[in-house]
């Protein structure tokens, strides 16, 4: 047999096996293949969307990447709301019972003032609520609106500073920091910015949850008179939540309570002089960037006491507001009282 014989048969084999691959390759395709639906076929099909579902759908595997993502956008049982796929939204709810206990007014006095030795002893609502706020879900926060995320931030932060007196609690007094009452906060190192907190699985310190997720976002000084310092001096601790439905009468009252205390307010008519708590001058770029820094009165005063005058005839009574707006009073800062808001 000649060498061209056999590659002519070698060759002419090889075709034959290529066409019976392809063959059965189009047989199979044809079998598999969805049958066309005539209209009467298909309508059944579109009262039931689940019957369109194909296999292939249901049976392809899914990357682990996107399986975390799914799991974590389960539908919340009991929805009714619409928000089925916000992954948790539940725990918002469930976040509010705890603070509810929180800030009771068994455990908060109407003037700020805090039952710490009580919380301490009774601190399981404390702990259930910074344990749900690390495992909270930031899909959660990113769907509520501008008032439910201010409340949200608000109360967060009054929950974690006094976690942050509890877990200290009864505060040991610093020898360096002999400038401070000995049961103050600033006894406590880095109490604002060393200590952080587990949110949403993130760690932020005080200073962040007060300027960076609320002030300079929100753009709003009365939250300055709803976050606590935990001291005598400082914004009066709120006995109830913070409620998105009346942040709004909230946040007004909380400022007016305060301006009404000796450590806000005084005006002293004799002498043309103001006197405001320090809590004006550490929020000054709160004021700043605020509305009240635009309104078109006070205006051969400097950017910071103009803002804080327009602030002030806001919230004052007003016969002290016709007094601010026809007398040029010199502004003068009341001594800030570090001790901690603790019920004698």
């Amino acid at each position: 047999m000649s060498i061209q014989s056999a590659q002519y048969r070698f060759l002419t084999a090889l075709i034959a096996v290529f066409l019976a691959v392809f063959a059965y390759a189009a047989s199979a395709y044809a079998q598999d293949a969805p049958a066309e639906q005539t209209p009467a076929e298909a309508a059944p099909a579109a009262e039931n969307p689940a019957a369109t579902e194909t296999t292939s759908e249901q049976d392809a595997p899914v990357p682990q990447s996107e399986q975390a993502t799914q799991e974590s956008a389960k539908p919340v049982e009991g929805d009714e709301n619409g928000d089925s796929m916000i992954p948790h939204k539940k725990d918002i709810a469930e976040l509010y019972g705890y603070w509810e206990h929180i800030f009771d007014p068994q455990l908060i006095c109407q003037n700020g003032d805090v039952e710490y030795a009580v919380l301490r002893r009774k601190r399981s609502h404390l702990l259930s609520a910074a344990q749900l706020l690390e495992r909270l879900h930031p899909a959660v926060l990113m769907s509520l609106s501008k008032e439910e995320r201010i409340a949200f931030w608000i109360n967060t932060h009054n929950t974690c500073i006094l976690k942050l007196i509890v877990d200290n609690y009864p505060i040991q007094p610093k020898w360096y920091m002999i400038l401070y009452p000995a049961n103050s906060i600033m006894h406590i190192p880095g109490a604002w910015d060393k200590v952080f907190f587990k949110i949403m699985g993130l760690e932020y310190n005080l200073k962040e949850i007060r300027n960076d997720l609320l002030l300079n976002r929100y753009k709003d000084p009365r939250i300055c008179f709803a976050l606590s310092d935990a001291a005598r001096g400082g914004a009066i601790l709120r006995s109830e939540t913070y409620l998105p439905e009346r942040l709004d009468n909230q946040l007004d009252e909380q400022v007016r309570v305060y301006l009404q205390s000796p450590q806000g307010y005084r005006l002293d008519r004799d002498a043309n002089i103001v006197y405001l708590s320090n809590v004006f001058a550490m929020n000054k770029d709160a004021f700043l960037i605020s509305e009240y820094a635009s309104i078109l009165k006070f205006r051969s005063r400097k950017p910071d006491e103009r803002a804080w005058l327009n602030f002030l005839c806001a919230f004052l009574p007003e016969e002290d507001t016709l007094y601010l707006d026809k007398t040029d009073v010199e502004i003068r800062f009341i001594g800030f009282d570090w001790t901690l808001n603790e019920k004698p």
